[in-house]
């Protein structure tokens, strides 16, 4: 069965709009029918859709119809009101998150559907959060208003979990993502306009907002944190999942095809892609490099020997002159144009001394032209890119910007 779709339709009367709305999600339900996938619905068992190719040629056009349709119905002022004023929302979660308010409303079993769904109320919440039952309860109905936790019907002041609020109850990987883009991402992102200021025209790791709020680059803060540096790598563990980026990577480079050889992993953190591989494809061996002792103390090999750690920056010539492979995922993104050919120029002394053909693979999220995506899927490439603006003075690429300057 066949999903494609117009990447941007021309069309935007509200007519044509909510016929395409109507359409797309005729589409999308006999997907989810046909595939056996159940249909979501915002209880605390649901929320969880199919992360498949069909369904996102579905899914991103859909979002951009019912987008611009509420866009219009809204008019200008009060779509971006809406937008301006979504810092209080952020401020809702962050202390919904900071005070563990997602653990306080009882979970219903995942085994049973047919559960009484179980409620708590504002007090108990505040008196286990540790805070005012004023503030609880502001907190809990601002969220409620996004669907996450819903006021139960007829119980004025008790609240039970939705999807979005059981997804964070449930999920301590992606609550990790949510706190920390909270926590460290948001405080660093306010101080946006004012790196601009200080440095117009340039940027980079020290001319980020991330340092202009803590004074230090993101690499040396986590170091010197710890706790949060434990976060971050189960942040970023959790991002790699959320689309598919692991099984495109599995897929996109005959990996098997090398045998029992040996791939170098540079910058690869804790190891959470290596392992992987070494999962998918049992003969290879991997050596996984990074300069940052506190990812690799984190690192969890589960009992894979064939997955070996090595402490290495990756600005200095690359020591390993046998390996099958060398992989760069998602590491250039971090640095600036000049830095980024340093990274690269550092590992053409190894390929030289490696078999010929040995692969240096890239391997990197391409932010796309113009029109060639749906803008609910450029919006996302979008916010990351701006997330290596504001964390690390560096950027995402288009295919032009990789093989015109980088690569």
């Amino acid at each position: 069965m066949s999903y494609s779709v117009t990447v941007r339709e021309q069309d935007t009367s509200i007519a044509a709009l909510a016929q395409r709305i109507s359409s797309l999600s005729s589409q999308l339900c006999s997907y989810l029918a046909s595939n056996s996938f159940p249909e979501p619905n915002f209880s605390p068992d649901s929320g969880k859709v199919p992360e498949t190719p069909e369904y996102e040629a579905i899914r991103a056009p859909l979002n951009d119809a019912a987008l611009d349709l509420l866009r219009l119905i809204n008019g200008p002022k009060r779509s971006l009101q809406e937008f301006f004023f979504s810092q209080y929302d952020l401020a809702a979660l962050q202390i919904a998150l900071d005070r563990r308010l997602f653990d306080h409303v009882p979970l219903p079993p995942v085994s049973s559907h047919d559960a009484v769904v179980q409620s708590a109320g504002v007090a108990e919440i505040a008196e286990k959060a540790g805070m005012d039952q004023d503030r609880t309860g502001r907190v809990m109905k601002m969220l409620a208003t996004r669907r996450i936790f819903e006021e139960a019907e007829g119980e004025p002041e008790r609240f039970t979990h939705t999807a979005s609020s059981a997804c964070l109850a449930r999920d301590a990987d992606f609550y990790a993502t949510a706190d920390m883009q909270m926590d460290d991402m948001l405080r660093a992102a306010s101080e946006s306009s004012a790196v601009v200021s200080r440095s117009p025209f340039a940027s980079e790791a020290s001319k980020s907002a991330f340092h202009e709020r803590f004074g230090v680059s993101m690499y040396q803060y986590y170091e010197q944190r710890p706790e949060k540096a434990r976060r971050f790598t189960q942040a970023m563990s959790s991002w790699s999942k959320l689309d598919r980026s692991i099984e495109e990577l599995h897929s996109s480079f005959p990996w098997a095809s090398l045998n029992d050889g040996k791939v170098v992993d540079i910058g690869g953190g804790n190891g959470h892609i290596s392992i992987g591989l070494a999962r998918e494809f049992p003969s290879l061996r991997l050596v996984v490099q990074d300069i940052s002792p506190q990812m690799l103390s984190q690192a969890q090999p589960d009992g894979n020997d064939r997955v070996t750690f090595q402490q290495y920056d990756f600005f200095d010539p690359q020591p390993i002159r046998d390996a099958s492979a060398f992989l760069l995922r998602q590491c250039l993104h971090n640095h600036s144009d000049a830095d980024a050919i340093k990274i690269i120029r550092a590992v053409v002394p190894a390929l030289e001394c490696c078999a010929s053909g040995t692969p240096l693979l890239i391997n990197e999220v391409i932010l796309p032209e113009p029109g060639m995506a749906t803008r609910f899927e450029e919006h996302h490439l979008r916010q990351v890119d701006f997330c290596m603006m504001v964390t690390l003075g560096a950027k995402q690429r288009t295919e032009g910007e990789f093989g015109g300057g980088i690569a």
